[in-house]
């Protein structure tokens, strides 16, 4: 029981400190599939969208052991659909925001 507390809050940390990296310190290659050369759209919104969905993420995970205490398996379905809709709609604007200044 408290080793699923454990694994969330140092799984959290992680991606919160990721965000952190990408959004403040702008460490692009963190970002899966990146490439410098073929990216044309502004660098520093795309180290805020993803720093800002990693934060989510971060915070999310952060709050799944307790959501699955009391309310149960739904609270872990409803996560799997945010992560997975955000993650869609994260690569949605990623797209968008690709394209020259």
């Amino acid at each position: 029981m408290i080793a699923g507390y454990i694994i969330c809050i140092v799984l959290a940390l992680i991606f919160v400190f990721m965000g952190y990296l990408t959004h403040i310190k702008k460490k692009l290659w963190l970002i899966a599939g990146y490439q410098e050369e073929s990216f044309l759209g502004d660098k520093d919104k795309l180290a805020k969208l993803f720093g800002l969905f990693s934060y989510i993420v971060g915070i999310a995970t952060f709050l799944l052991p307790f959501g699955l205490d009391f309310f149960g398996i739904i609270s872990g379905i409803i996560y799997a659909v945010c992560i997975c809709l955000g993650t869609i709609a994260t690569l949605v604007l990623k797209q968008i925001m690709n394209k020259p200044l």
